[in-house]
């Protein structure tokens, strides 16, 4: 479809600046090309996008309009967890078939290493890339495969979507038992010294 030179620039752009379909370009490129060849110039291709990314969002955010959202309750709650595992949580993000722009913007505003911001990026796509391009080299023809690889992120979101609201309940539920049970326990005592009194 497309000669490594041209995928290497495509996925520069469909990395970090416009939503071009990565798998699918992925794809077309493993047609007449080696899949670990392939992950590998994705890999570079990475790396160079999200150095571009970072140097931009650094500069962008020296605007204090712009940087007023890290005064937000969802920023503040955030940075003790990322800043735990930084490379890890990136690097996981960026193996998963899901958007991580949000992620990356937020590691830039935490002001980590740019190195480790790109090699988490290196890390991370290179094994996403090469099993895809492995497993669905033979299947790129399928027109009801590429469609499962459109739509397999936005299912995917939905079912992290679903785990998070199931998750929120579940703490709910459990948080109201114990004031359940606190409430129960005065009426308990009350009815037991009424028992006595009627006894007597």
């Amino acid at each position: 479809m497309f000669g490594l030179t041209g995928f290497f620039l495509l996925m520069c752009v469909s990395t970090a600046y416009f939503p071009l379909p990565a798998n699918l370009l992925v794809l077309g490129a493993v047609k007449s090309s080696d899949p670990w060849l392939v992950a590998i110039v994705a890999g570079f291709a990475t790396i160079f996008a999200y150095l571009t990314e970072y140097l931009f969002f650094t500069l962008l955010f020296k605007f204090d309009r712009v940087a007023n959202f890290k005064n937000s309750w969802l920023y503040q709650q955030a940075a003790p967890l990322f800043d735990k595992a930084k490379f890890f949580i990136l690097a996981f993000a960026s193996f998963l078939p899901i958007p991580s722009e949000p992620l990356r913007i937020y590691a830039i505003t935490r002001k980590y290493s740019k190195y480790g911001y790109m090699m988490a990026g290196f890390v991370g796509r290179i094994p996403r890339y090469y099993l895809l391009g492995y497993y669905g080299k033979a299947y790129v023809n399928s027109p009801w495969f590429l469609i499962a690889v459109i739509l397999f992120p936005v299912f995917f979101l939905l079912l992290i979507r679903g785990g998070v609201s199931l998750f929120g309940w579940t703490k709910a539920k459990l948080q109201d038992k114990p004031e359940e049970a606190a409430v129960s326990m005065p009426v308990s005592l009350t009815s037991s010294r009424i028992t006595k009194k009627l006894e007597n």
